[in-house]
């Protein structure tokens, strides 16, 4: 079943380079949709995507490894909701 994601984060050393990797996960998950920087330096992501991949990709985001960061990146004040999908994305992107 199709399902969309809003999820927002906050921590260190968050950069240009953690956003293409979020996007490269959720490419080889099917995964389509955007992240980006927000104002106050948060990263949000807006994905679409079979609600399985999508509960993989949210645990990757709320406890990222090595794959995501970097030794010293962190995240913290993580928070995801759960919409049903508008089906406005092709592809995933990075703004």
């Amino acid at each position: 079943m199709l399902k969309c994601i809003e999820s927002t984060m906050a921590g260190k050393n968050l950069d240009y380079d953690y956003l293409s990797r979020i996007k490269r996960r959720a490419l080889k998950l099917g995964i389509q949709g955007i992240v980006f920087f927000q104002e106050d330096g948060s990263v949000k992501v807006i994905a679409e995507g079979e609600e399985k991949n999508l509960l993989f990709f949210v645990e990757k985001l709320r406890r990222p490894s090595n794959f995501f960061t970097r030794i010293f990146s962190s995240t913290e004040n993580f928070s995801v909701i759960w919409h049903e999908p508008k089906h406005e994305f092709e592809g995933f992107s990075v703004s």
